[in-house]
C-alpha cells in the first residue's frame, strides 16, 4: 500500500492559539511572522489560562504558544490540561524568568520548546516549524494507520463488525454513514504491457491530487492497487433529496473530466449505494460490482451500483452451436454472416450479463476455432501472426465488450484474408477447379489422376502445388476433408458411426475407425461418448 495522505488532516493549515497575558506580546506575535508561509494561521488569541482551556475545548487548536506567567493558573498549568484534552497539540513555551524549574516542567510538557523573553523571532520561527514537521509526520502515521485499517475493513479481514467499528474509532476514523467510490485507470493494462509501473505511480498521484480538489465532504483515500484507488466518502445527506444526488455526480463528472484533460487518461467509476460504517466490505463490493459494469457499458463511465441491473438467477449460457456454426462459415469464408452471427453471440452476453471470464473464454475459443482452420488449409507460416500466445496476451487486456468484439471480428477477418489468399494462389496456379473438384467429391473414391483429368492437369505438376498452396498432398488433403465432416456429424445427437463412415466416403466402418482414431486420438465410439459427458 503506497503512502496517501488525507486532504483534511495535511493540505489545511496548522491552527494556532496565542496565549499571553499582554496585548503588545499577542500583537507582536501575530504581525510580525509570515503565518501562512509557515504553513499555519492564527486561529485565536487568549490572555489567561482559563481562557486557553475554554478556546482549545471548542477549537482544538494545532499549536499553543504560550506564556508562562499570567493571572488565573499559569501557562504551564493550563497546558497540562489542554494535552488531557488534545494529545497531539504542540507548545511552545515562552517566560520571562530562566528558572530551572520552568524547565523542567516544560520537559515533562514534552514542549517543542522552551524561549526566553525578549523573544528572538528566529527562535520563535525555528520552534514553529518543528512543530509543524512533528504534525506533519503524526498526521501521515495516523493517515497511514488509517488507511491499513480501512482497507483491512474493506476486505473483511476483522474477525466480527463490532472488534472492526471499534478499531476504526480508535483510530479517529469518524464516519456514520459512507459510500466508496472506486476510481480504475482505464488503461492499467496498456501500462501492465509497457512495463511502465513508475508512469502508473505518476498518474495514481495525479488523481489523488485531484480527489483533494474535487471532494470537500469528510473522505479518506486508500490505494487498493496500483490501477485502483477507493474513496470512502461520508454521506449522511438524505439521499432522497434531488439537489444532493445533483450534487455529487456533478461533482464526479468535474472529476472525471479534468482526469482526462490534465492526465490525458479516461477512468471509470464504480459507486457503491450508501451504507453504514460497519457495513465497508459490502460497500466495496457493490464499488467493484458496479466497475466490472465497464465490460457492458463501456470506459470512462460513472457507474451506480443502484443502477446496475441485477438478475435473481444467474443464467449458463451454451455457444457449442454457434460456435460450430462459425466454424462453417469460416470455411465457407462468408463475411457477412460472419459478422451477423458474432453480433448475434455478443448481444446474448449483454443480454444475460455473462461473467467476464466466461466472455473471454467464449471469445478465445472462437478465434482458436478460426485459426484451426487455417491450420487445415494452409501452411503454418502464413498464420504466425495469429499466434495462440498472441490471442490470450491481447485479449486479457481488454475490458469492454466493444473492445472484445472488435478483437475477435479482426481476427476473423485476418483468417479471412489469409484464406482467400490461398484460394488466390490456386486460382494463379491452376488448381482452383481442382480443389472444387475434391471438395464436391471427397465422399467418393476419386484419384489423384480422376482431379488432373478433371483440372486439364498432369499429376505431378497438381501434386507439388497443392502441397505448395495448401501445405498438404491430394492424399492428406481428402482424409482432411472427411474427417473434419465425421466430426460434424458425430456430434449431433443419436449418431450411428456405420452411417456416418458411408457418408464421408469409407464402405469398410473398421477402416473408418482406423482412420478416426489416428487423425483425432479416439475411436468413433469414445469421441460420441466423450461429446456427450461435455453437454
Amino acid at each position: 500500500m503506497r503512502v496517501t495522505i488525507r486532504l483534511t488532516e495535511v493540505k489545511s493549515l496548522f491552527k494556532v492559539l496565542i496565549v499571553d497575558d499582554e496585548y503588545l506580546a499577542r500583537e507582536g506575535m501575530k504581525k510580525t511572522i509570515d503565518w501562512n508561509i509557515l504553513g499555519c494561521k492564527v486561529c485565536g488569541e487568549a490572555s489567561n489560562g482559563i481562557e486557553a482551556i475554554e478556546y482549545s475545548k471548542n477549537f482544538k487548536p494545532d499549536i499553543i504558544i504560550t506564556d508562562i506567567n499570567m493571572p488565573g493558573i499559569s501557562g504551564l498549568d493550563m497546558a497540562f490540561k489542554v494535552r488531557e484534552l488534545l494529545p497531539d497539540c504542540k507548545f511552545i513555551i515562552i517566560t520571562g524568568y530562566d528558572e530551572f524549574q520552568y524547565a523542567k516542567e516544560a520537559i515533562k510538557l514534552k514542549a517543542v520548546d522552551f524561549i526566553l523573553k525578549p523573544i528572538d523571532e528566529d527562535e520563535l520561527i525555528e520552534a514553529i516549524k518543528r512543530s509543524t514537521k512533528e504534525l506533519n509526520k503524526l498526521s501521515l502515521n495516523r493517515a497511514l494507520e488509517q488507511e491499513r485499517l480501512l482497507l483491512d475493513a474493506m476486505r473483511g479481514r476483522f474477525s466480527d463488525k463490532e472488534s472492526m467499528v471499534d478499531g476504526l474509532r480508535e483510530a479517529k476514523i469518524d464516519l456514520n454513514t459512507i459510500r466508496i467510490i472506486s476510481i480504475e485507470n482505464d488503461i492499467y493494462n496498456e501500462r501492465m504491457e509497457e512495463d511502465s509501473m513508475d508512469k502508473s505511480y505518476m498518474q495514481n498521484k495525479g488523481i489523488r491530487e485531484l480527489i483533494y480538489k474535487h471532494f470537500k465532504s469528510k473522505y479518506y483515500v486508500i490505494d487498493c492497487h496500483f490501477y485502483r484507488v477507493a474513496i470512502v466518502l461520508e454521506d449522511n445527506e438524505d439521499n432522497e433529496d434531488n439537489e444532493d444526488k445533483g450534487s455529487l455526480e456533478e461533482m464526479l463528472n468535474n472529476f472525471t473530466k479534468e482526469v482526462n484533460e490534465i492526465l490525458n487518461i479516461t477512468v471509470t467509476l464504480g459507486v457503491s449505494d450508501k451504507k453504514p460504517l460497519r457495513n465497508i466490505k459490502e460497500s466495496y463490493s457493490e464499488s467493484k460490482e458496479a466497475i466490472n459494469h465497464k465490460l457492458y457499458l463501456g470506459k470512462n463511465k460513472i457507474i451506480y451500483f443502484e443502477s446496475i441491473f441485477k438478475s435473481d438467477s444467474h443464467i449458463t449460457l451454451d455457444f457449442t452451436k454457434e460456435k460450430r456454426e462459425m466454424n462453417l462459415l469460416i470455411k465457407a469464408k462468408d463475411k457477412k454472416r460472419i459478422q451477423d452471427k458474432l453480433k448475434s453471440i455478443f448481444t446474448r452476453f449483454k443480454i444475460y450479463k455473462s461473467e467476464e471470464d466466461f466472455i473471454r473464454g467464449v471469445s478465445i475459443e472462437i478465434i482458436l476455432e478460426a485459426f484451426s482452420v487455417v491450420k487445415t488449409y494452409d501452411t503454418y507460416s502464413k498464420g504466425e501472426e495469429l499466434e495462440e500466445a498472441n490471442i490470450y496476451k491481447y485479449a486479457a487486456k481488454l475490458n469492454t465488450l466493444d473492445e472484445l468484439y472488435e478483437f475477435v471480428y479482426s481476427y476473423l477477418i485476418k483468417v479471412l484474408n489469409i484464406l482467400r489468399e490461398r484460394d488466390a494462389a490456386a486460382e494463379e496456379t491452376g488448381i482452383e477447379k481442382a480443389v472444387e473438384f475434391i471438395d464436391h467429391h471427397y465422399k467418393e473414391d476419386i484419384s489423384l489422376k480422376d482431379v488432373a483429368n478433371y483440372a486439364y492437369l498432369s499429376e505431378s505438376y497438381l501434386s507439388r502445388k497443392m502441397k505448395k498452396v495448401l501445405g498438404i498432398g491430394f492424399s492428406e488433403y481428402i482424409t482432411r476433408l472427411r474427417m473434419e465432416k465425421a466430426i460434424e456429424l458425430l456430434r449431433e445427437p443419436n449418431t450411428k458411426v456405420a452411417k456416418v463412415a458411408l457418408e464421408v466416403g469409407y464402405p469398410d466402418y473398421r477402416y473408418f475407425s482406423q482412420s478416426f482414431k489416428k487423425y483425432t486420438g479416439y475411436s468413433p465410439s469414445e469421441f460420441i461418448k466423450d461429446k456427450k459427458e461435455e453437454y
